[in-house]
């Protein structure tokens, strides 16, 4: 997904294996510790807006808008719900639209875009699906870096 080249290693790319296993993590720590869930939120998406940012090419507006929707969570903790289903929503159509209409990538685009639905329905149950969502995100993120898709 997104790729950068480490000086002191040429030719390695880091960015989606790391974004995937961040993502992998906090999706159990979500699961696991939802009382925390405004803070890991807030904190992941900025991570992943610096990494996509860092990973260049079509990768920097996601990573502008995971930055901006990671700061506004950690400002206002509150609005969470309808910023995530919001972020969510963005990022299945983002997924469905990059995947060029590959079988797996387009199924888990199409899965974010509908958990982003239902957390703008249900606000409720938004620990369930941002830990499913980050899960999700994390295997694809993972898969993707070591080929199997």
């Amino acid at each position: 997904m997104f790729a950068i080249t480490l000086p002191a290693l040429p030719g390695l790319t880091v960015t989606g294996l790391i974004g995937g296993i961040v993502a992998l993590v906090f999706g159990i720590l979500i699961l696991i510790f939802p009382r925390i869930l405004n803070y890991l939120v807030g904190i992941a998406l900025i991570i992943f807006g610096i990494l996509s940012i860092l990973g260049g090419g079509w990768g920097i507006l996601l990573g502008i808008i995971s930055l901006i929707f990671g700061i506004v969570v950690m400002i206002f903790p509150r609005i969470l719900n309808y910023l995530v289903g919001a972020y969510l929503i963005i990022v299945g159509l983002w997924t469905i639209i990059a995947s060029g209409f590959t079988l797996i990538p387009l199924i888990i685009g199409i899965i974010i875009l509908v958990l982003g639905i239902i957390v703008m329905i249900f606000p409720a149950i938004i620990n369930i699906i941002i830990g499913i969502a980050f899960i999700i995100e994390g295997v694809l993120a993972i898969g993707h870096y070591f080929g199997w898709f």
